[in-house]
């Protein structure tokens, strides 16, 4: 049986995030499915075909940390969890927006720097037909730049980062 939750989080407004990659950085809904959640205090370990959505962005992966800041407690005996600072997500990692559709082995969002950095086998598509490999890449969600690495050394290497842009290439 797939776990299902649904949550608020409200964003720090020192955090600006373009309206189409709020990862948990806007004020929209999120919402979770996995087969398993476990809350260890300002850690949220999900498990099992992790997807999570907020409004037109998603991530998922085989597993997922949410680390999240400290949550005043209130006196309606409902669980409150803190704003999201940190995700790591493990395994088929995917991060879809319109824009972007980013996939590798690992993913990880640090919400203060507004970085995505995913590593392992990176591939990322845009509508536009533009396309790359690489071994690692670097998001920021808000300039929307892109940068790829790769680990290639010599003239006979498969990690070096590879780019082809439009539809024809």
């Amino acid at each position: 049986m797939r776990f299902v939750l649904s949550m608020m989080i409200l964003a720090s407004s020192a955090v600006s995030l373009p309206a189409q990659a709020q990862i948990f950085g806007g004020d929209d809904p999120i919402k979770v499915l996995a087969e398993q959640a476990t809350y260890e205090g300002g850690l949220t370990i999900l498990v099992g075909n992790v997807d999570v959505t907020q409004g037109v962005a998603r991530i998922q992966s085989d597993t997922m940390n949410i680390y999240r800041s400290k949550a005043d407690p209130d006196s309606t005996d409902s669980l409150k969890l803190g704003a999201v600072n940190r995700i790591d997500a493990r395994g088929n990692f995917r991060y879809t927006t319109p824009d972007n559709n980013v996939t590798g082995d690992r993913g990880v969002y640090e919400r203060d720097k507004g970085i995505i950095t995913v590593t392992g086998n990176v591939k990322v598509k845009q509508p536009g037909g533009n396309t790359a490999s690489t071994d690692k890449l670097i998001y920021n969600v808000k300039t929307e730049s892109i940068r790829f690495s790769g680990q290639c050394q010599g003239s006979d290497c498969s990690g070096r980062p590879t780019i082809r842009l439009g539809a024809g290439n």
